[in-house]
């Protein structure tokens, strides 16, 4: 739950910015903690019946926390409840849209499906997500050259949902700058055995310098008994993490080539 709320800080202070006529940031960061401090003391009722004041006082500044009373209640198992919070917030932006400190208007819908992502809900996520204007959800992961359609394979792929996961990857991967579409579809065929398309896959995306497909393909040319071509990928792995200042990659790498060079003693 801590997280729900965590993750609605995020989201009232920098995703979605604040209404036209917004409830005053300190006021809203005043709401977040004390219905933070009543879920943490086991409150929930507490803290929905807060938010439920809150909102009847600023009916047409309660957007994000309709949102977060909806959440609080999906946490509760009271489905039917939160279904019905997020429909009224999604209608009262209409009315009352939110806008960022750029002074653009954003999409709730965006914004529900990330929570729900955070939440580890990822069917929940891809429902609100699909629904989500295509410009901001655009603008929102533009600065890291990143498709939309690998958002949606990737939650896909995490939700389990396989086949609806290659359908947006083939996609994405061409537009993949970083090729992170490529390196998903390889662990989806690696995972299904099909060994040629994962290694194709491994490949282009560690041609495209992503250190998670090279060090995928390593990790897969060693289990197929190349362990030389294996040093090779994962050494490049690991100092492309280093360049990244990724340091768990890098330890991650640096275990792998050790287990290699020590089969091969």
């Amino acid at each position: 739950m801590k997280k729900i709320l965590v993750f609605l800080i995020i989201l009232s202070n920098l995703a979605f910015g604040e209404q036209k006529n917004p409830i005053n940031s300190r006021t809203l960061d005043s709401i977040i903690e004390q219905v933070s401090k009543d879920v943490d003391r086991g409150n929930t009722q507490k803290a929905i019946s807060t938010l439920k004041k809150k909102i009847a006082e600023n009916p047409s500044e309660s957007v994000s926390l309709k949102v977060m009373l909806a959440m609080l209640y999906e946490d509760n198992g009271k489905k039917k409840e939160s279904e019905k919070e997020l429909n009224e917030a999604i209608e009262l932006q209409k009315k009352y849209p939110f806008y960022d400190e750029d002074g653009k208007k954003r999409d709730i819908k965006l914004a529900i499906g990330i929570i729900y992502l955070s939440m580890e809900d990822y069917e929940n996520s891809l429902k609100w997500l699909k629904q989500a204007d295509d410009k901001d959800f655009n603008e929102l992961i533009e600065d890291q050259g990143t498709p939309k359609d690998y958002f949606l394979g990737y939650i896909s792929y995490l939700a389990n949902n396989i086949e609806e996961a290659k359908k947006y990857l083939l996609k994405s991967y061409i537009h993949d700058k970083e090729g992170l579409s490529e390196n998903v579809l390889g662990q989806i065929y690696f995972t299904e055995g099909n060994q040629k398309e994962a290694i194709k896959w491994f490949l282009a995306s560690a041609n495209k310098g992503n250190p998670g497909g090279q060090g995928n393909l390593g990790y897969l040319y060693y289990q197929l008994g190349d362990k030389k071509s294996a040093l090779e990928w994962l050494q490049r792995a690991f100092e492309t993490a280093k360049k990244t200042k990724d340091n768990d990659l890098m330890k991650e790498m640096q275990e792998s080539i050790k287990e290699v060079k020590n089969s091969q003693k």
